[in-house]
């Protein structure tokens, strides 16, 4: 049967770039997410709560509006665009103040690109859980094999959507499937039973990280919290707490270390803490100017 087609419009804050918001971070790579540079469009596949998957292009043609070209089995009610619209703008922050981050930049003459360019914003997972499993299997390897990982995580344990294209997989999808499933199909090496655990804690309703999106807690404490799932170590957990819109903490990894080095240190080495101390005075946002 032939998929149908719906184009959904709607208005966006002025200042929002949607490209420099998808190509600011790797996670546009990682499946149900796709993007085409050239065209500079970002595709996520999404089951909605009616159980519909829906293949969504989105895309950006003028400021202050965003255009979703959605494909579906069948026609989307309004109910369903709804949920479809407030799933693209959690995974681009939209939702997000950057107002007092901005304010805090004029005091530096060499960040005035940020604003210029709507800059701040990264792409990020519409739900928590996909964005732990996600990091988790980011951590100590190349990237290469985090997106060989993601794909297999859709293709294996996600509902179909085409041959192409699935989505991720539920806390329940995943919570079914056995370490040694995803150790032999899904490749996640000793990461495996991280995973398995961290499905089944959810089911179970023993651990709930979609609560951490609006805890109370301060950034300290909140990432205590993050760091008892096994598998989130210091780097994953300041990595989740920067896509849950808190910026206390760097997040350095390699990569970052090398570009510190490149764009402050004419390529030479610089230590975490000299990093840490150039950032000290940003406070908050130290890990959003770092990024």
């Amino acid at each position: 049967m032939k998929n149908l087609k719906q184009v959904i419009r709607f208005n966006i804050p002025e200042d929002f770039d949607f490209w420099c918001t998808v190509w600011s971070s790797g996670w546009c790579a990682l499946a149900p997410f796709s993007f085409n540079q050239k065209r500079r469009t970002l595709t996520r596949v999404q089951k909605l709560a009616s159980n519909k998957i829906v293949k969504a292009e989105i895309s950006q043609k003028r400021r202050g509006r965003l255009i979703i070209l959605a494909e579906s089995g069948e026609r989307l009610n309004r109910a369903e665009v709804e949920e479809l619209i407030k799933v693209v703008k959690t995974c681009l922050k939209l939702d997000e103040d950057l107002s007092p981050f901005y304010e805090m930049l004029k005091a530096y003459s060499e960040f005035s690109w940020v604003r210029q360019i709507g800059a701040g914003r990264s792409i990020r997972s519409p739900t928590v859980f996909e964005d732990v499993i996600k990091t988790i299997c980011s951590t100590n390897c190349s990237w290469a094999l985090t997106k060989a990982i993601s794909r297999r995580l859709c293709a294996n344990i996600g509902s179909r959507f085409s041959e192409e294209f699935h989505t991720f997989p539920t806390p329940e999808q995943l919570a079914s499937k056995t370490e040694e499933f995803i150790k032999s199909e899904i490749k996640a090496g000793y990461r495996s039973s991280y995973l398995v655990e961290l499905a089944r804690k959810i089911v179970d309703g023993k651990l709930d990280v979609e609560a951490w999106k609006t805890s109370s807690l301060d950034s300290v404490s909140l990432k205590r919290e993050i760091m008892k799932v096994k598998g989130v170590g210091e780097y994953a957990a300041d990595h989740i707490l920067k896509l849950l819109g808190r910026y206390d903490f760097l997040a350095l990894d390699s990569w970052l270390r090398k570009r510190f080095s490149q764009v402050h240190k004419n390529g030479e080495t610089a230590s975490d803490k000299e990093i840490e101390d150039f950032y000290k005075p940003f406070g908050k946002w130290k890990g959003l100017v770092l990024w």
